[in-house]
């Protein structure tokens, strides 16, 4: 996941798509297993980051390019916890 936060929210990448998507462009070709180990790396993440500031500075510890309101809907917490579902519901 941390490879995954500093490659794909590089500067500029929300000109052509949402975080959701980004998603999508990462995982939704990837087998199940494969998602659902990003789905373990997101829930140790949310473990070990228990509040939306927590997770917002880690985010930006990548220096990647991130708007928490616009890209986010203002709460990347939430947003985080929302991608394992996402992630998880891409077809195979």
């Amino acid at each position: 996941m941390v490879n995954i936060i500093g490659g794909l929210f590089y500067q500029g990448w929300y000109e052509d798509r949402s975080a959701d998507e980004t998603l999508e462009l990462a995982f939704a070709y990837r087998p199940l297993a494969e998602r659902e180990a990003i789905v373990c790396e997101i829930d140790g993440l949310l473990a070990a980051l228990p509040t939306t500031e927590d997770v917002e500075g880690f985010f930006l510890s990548f220096n990647v390019d991130i708007d928490f309101r616009r890209d986010f809907g203002g709460d990347v917490r939430a947003w985080l916890e929302a991608a394992r579902g996402v992630v998880r519901g891409f077809a195979s």
